[in-house]
């Protein structure tokens, strides 16, 4: 298992979700750095991850492609992961990976949107 601070560019492949599927809702992101075996980190590590470093990270779209850069939000409450600047135009990439509920931690629970 690799540390976050090991890479300066990662990519998104999959979210946790603890709820319904909202942003303010991603516990974990399952993640590649191209070429290598995926890796999970919680939410919490990934902001800290970007916030701190000179990381950054991109959606990795189903069909291989890279996406929008993933960033982090915040409102008055909290701090989460995001890949849209505009709230209202389209539905954030990150909400259209594959992804796993609380509690269910093997890809063969995930699941598309």
């Amino acid at each position: 298992m690799s540390s976050l601070a090991s890479y300066t560019t990662l990519y998104v492949t999959a979210i946790g979700l603890a709820g319904d599927s909202g942003l303010e809702n991603i516990f974990a992101v399952r993640w590649d750095a191209g070429g290598r075996d995926p890796e999970e980190s919680s939410a919490a590590d990934f902001i800290r991850w970007l916030d701190h470093g000179d990381g950054r990270a991109f959606v990795r779209r189903t069909d291989g492609s890279r996406g929008p850069r993933v960033r982090v939000a915040s409102d008055r409450a909290r701090r989460y992961l995001r890949s849209r600047d505009d709230e209202a135009s389209q539905q954030d990439e990150l909400l259209l990976l594959p992804h796993w509920n609380a509690g269910k931690h093997s890809t063969k629970h995930l699941s598309r949107s």
